[in-house]
């Protein structure tokens, strides 16, 4: 394990590929990394509006509601976010939610590319601070 935390950032995964989800978070919580998972966009919005999510590994393409639609649906403070997709991003969703992600992943994504990120996310969240929920 690479990472101590004394209070480990909360990451959630928001994806609906279910293997990639499992082994991301297998993955991250061996590098000590408190984790939660989503399978859809509305999952993914219950669990940032139920818990405090330091990190969101966000798939862009998923049922019921896709990554686009949740990060328009951030509340502020957002967590910081990693945009993941097999697919290329489009020049207007680019420009549209650039200010919202901190860093842009394609699929698939290795260990080594996942946990760097995640690392540079949690020093970034830091410097935020924690969201808290009400």
């Amino acid at each position: 394990m690479t990472g101590t935390f004394m209070n480990p950032p909360l990451v959630l995964i928001a994806d609906d590929d279910a293997n990639l989800r499992l082994t991301a978070a297998e993955i991250l919580r061996h590098e000590g990394y408190e984790v939660v998972e989503a399978a859809n966009g509305e999952e993914a919005l219950s669990q940032l509006n139920e818990l405090p999510v330091s990190i969101v590994v966000l798939d862009v393409r998923m049922p019921k509601k896709d990554g686009l639609s949740v990060l328009d649906a951030l509340e502020s403070p957002p967590p910081v976010v990693l945009l993941i997709s097999a697919y290329e991003f489009e020049s207007d969703d680019r420009a549209r939610v650039k200010s919202k992600v901190f860093r842009y992943l394609r699929k698939p994504v290795p260990p080594l590319s996942l946990i760097d990120a995640v690392s540079e996310a949690a020093a970034q969240s830091s410097m935020i601070g924690p969201k808290h929920t009400n």
